[in-house]
């Protein structure tokens, strides 16, 4: 038969926790197993000061839950501490109970300590593996996106911010994704997440994302996260293919130019012959012979018109195989000062301000001068075109270092262009004026591609348009 002694220790010692009994005096009595795994045996820490063995301190530690329990005979508990013992350093929190004698006076405490070291560890750990794994899906270029059933945003990386015009993670995190993602009060049509979540397996959609003028076009591809065999969540990778679409279309607007440059100059070859003919004969008339003034009238006509068509062909043989580029190194803002002196007269006539808003520091970069001379006084003239009763037109340039381009553009405030035309305006003979041939801003296309530039052209209805071009900057 046990002792009631030997059944309170052994029951002591069954314990998980660390008990350490302490008199008035703030001495060790008693601690159990657990305890001595920390402190060491019994017979060595009896009679020690407690905040000796737990803290290495030589008086008694603020707000020390046993001092309480004394003073006040109740169950006292402390906030979280560390200690440096034998096993090294741990962290506890404490319970400190009375034990009390026949006349209920509190002759000793039992502090109970809960060890909860490896806790700490794992979250530490957990941190650890969650910041390594916020730092590889940051630094991946594409957008991830993890989602839950109810479309709800649970996780991205910074490259969704950036791709949906995001300033902060709140703005995102547990919110639908169609929602944030692409304003609808719904999950998209043919969506690809909804997919995997029904089917299990990976999906794939292209979609066009828009936000006011701004136009985006993504890859899309989701993957299933299981949990039992259940999706429980998906990822979402969004891959932006603006930038590869836009070349596809450069590409194919170039091809159909070569095609219609081909075109044009065969027929250009074909009618300058006879063109030539009809104005020589012209000439020989009027000069070897004594025509009325109502017959010099019609030949005259016959003779100008002649010589507009011969222009026109002129026009058509420099867009199908314009001559060789004088390319030099040289300063765009010498171009845009010269460019702005040859206009300035015609936008006073109109009562067009003209300003001008140049980065002094420009570099250099391989260019021909007199070609987008041509072509920047094409762009202005269909800029003051578009004012016919005045506004304001701004030429600017600058150098963007992070992308090592050089960007002039040309604003008015003119009428615009219908969002039907924007797409055609680069098109060999499209014009929507009475005596416009179509060619001029066809052959600055082409001037400023022969640049290696980059065209982008925004307008609206009767608040104008900016045409921007991107050069790269000469090394």
């Amino acid at each position: 038969m046990l002792t009631a002694e030997q059944k309170i220790t052994a029951i002591m010692d069954g314990t998980c926790e660390g008990v350490t009994i302490i008199d008035r005096d703030m001495k060790i009595i008693w601690v159990n197993s657990v305890a001595e795994s920390w402190l060491g045996a019994l017979n060595e820490v009896k009679g020690s000061y407690c905040y000796s063995i737990y803290r290495n301190r030589n008086k008694i530690c603020k707000d020390c839950p046993v001092v309480k329990s004394f003073r006040t005979g109740k169950i006292e508990k402390a906030a979280e501490f560390s200690c440096s013992l034998k096993g090294g350093k741990k962290y506890f929190e404490l319970e400190a109970s009375p034990i009390r004698n026949e006349k209920g006076k509190a002759i000793a405490v039992a502090m109970v300590t809960h060890d909860f070291t490896r806790i700490l560890e794992l979250e530490d750990k957990f941190k650890e593996s969650s910041s390594r794994f916020r730092a590889i899906i940051d630094g991946i270029g594409d957008g991830i996106s993890i989602i839950d059933e109810e479309f709800n945003i649970k996780r991205v990386n910074k490259a969704v911010l950036g791709i949906f015009n995001k300033s902060d993670f709140s703005e995102v995190l547990g919110r639908k994704c169609y929602q944030q993602y692409y304003s609808k009060n719904a999950p998209c049509d043919d969506c690809p997440a909804q997919r995997t979540f029904l089917e299990g397996k990976k999906s794939y959609s292209k979609r066009i994302w828009r936000d006011g003028k701004e136009k985006k076009v993504f890859d899309i591809s989701t993957f299933p996260i299981k949990n039992g065999g259940n999706v429980s969540t998906v990822i979402e990778c969004f891959r932006d293919m603006t930038g590869m679409v836009n070349l596809e279309d450069q590409l194919l607007h170039s091809e159909r130019l070569a095609g219609v440059g081909e075109l044009a100059a065969g027929i250009a070859h074909e009618l300058r012959n006879p063109l030539s003919i009809i104005s020589s004969s012209i000439q020989l008339c009027l000069k070897k012979h004594d025509v009325n003034e109502d017959v010099k009238r019609h030949l005259m006509i016959i003779w100008k018109n002649s010589e507009n068509a011969n222009r026109i062909i002129s026009d058509l043989l420099d867009f199908a195989k314009p001559s060789i580029m004088s390319l030099k190194p040289g300063n765009i803002n010498n171009v845009l000062q010269r460019v702005c002196n040859l206009v300035q007269s015609r936008c006073a006539k109109q009562s067009i301000k003209l300003n001008k808003k140049l980065q002094k520091t420009m570099p250099e970069m391989i260019l021909d001068e007199k070609r987008l001379e041509s072509s920047f006084i094409n762009f202005i003239l269909n800029s003051v075109d578009a004012m016919p009763e005045g506004g304001n037109l701004l030429v600017k340039a600058y150098h963007d270092h992070r992308q090592a381009e050089i960007e002039v553009s040309f604003s008015d405030t003119g009428k615009g262009i219908p969002s039907e035309n924007l797409g055609r305006i680069f098109d060999p003979f499209f014009t929507t004026k009475a005596k416009g041939t179509g060619l001029g801003l066809s052959i600055a296309h082409n001037v400023i591609v022969c640049h290696k530039g980059k065209i982008d052209v925004q307008s609206e209805i009767n608040k104008g348009t900016t045409i921007t071009i991107r050069f790269p900057a000469s090394k």
